[in-house]
């Protein structure tokens, strides 16, 4: 079973994207991706952006899966453990788990990326104009180039000039 189902309103219009077998739920938030490639790198079998649907979840196991999607830099790819999954809880506790939990950090490390973004790691939270807060994380990727159609995160936007 590779079902792709989507799934609007997860705050600001975010559309959402839901892959499911019976052992693994992933679910894609195209507004925060960066297209940083960690996924479709580590594992080309299942993360195939030229083809639709995208994600073929049957070309791995849900653990090789888990353990992609713990990469992404951006949170654009969360994992959950569906009721009666054979998948040991233990290993769906990283950072790509849906249930995952920002911990705070004694400092922020940021890098910048030739010709692209900036890269942040440490617990970090970004606010709008207005105060409200739109993001809160471990690792962000902010953009620098002002292409992106997602200000101010990054869409890979840089990598298409």
């Amino acid at each position: 079973m590779n079902d792709e189902k989507l799934t609007a309103n997860a705050g600001k219009d975010q559309i959402i994207k839901e892959y499911r077998t019976a052992d693994l739920i992933v679910y894609w938030y195209p507004k925060q991706c960066s297209h940083a490639s960690k996924c479709w790198q580590t594992l080309p079998q299942v993360f195939k952006p030229d083809e639709r649907p995208w994600i073929t979840m049957s070309g791995a196991t849900p653990e090789e899966i888990i353990k992609a999607i713990d990469l992404c830099p951006t949170d654009a790819l969360k994992y959950k453990l569906p009721q009666g999954s054979k998948v040991d809880p233990s290993l769906a506790k990283g950072p790509g788990s849906i249930d995952f939990k920002v911990e705070p950090t004694d400092f922020i490390k940021i890098n910048m990326v030739k010709s692209g973004p900036l890269l942040i790691k440490g617990s970090a939270q970004i606010y709008d104009p207005e105060g409200n807060l739109i993001k809160e994380s471990n690792h962000i990727v902010l953009c620098t180039c002002g292409l992106t159609s997602n200000a101010p995160f990054c869409d890979g936007s840089h990598s298409k000039r």
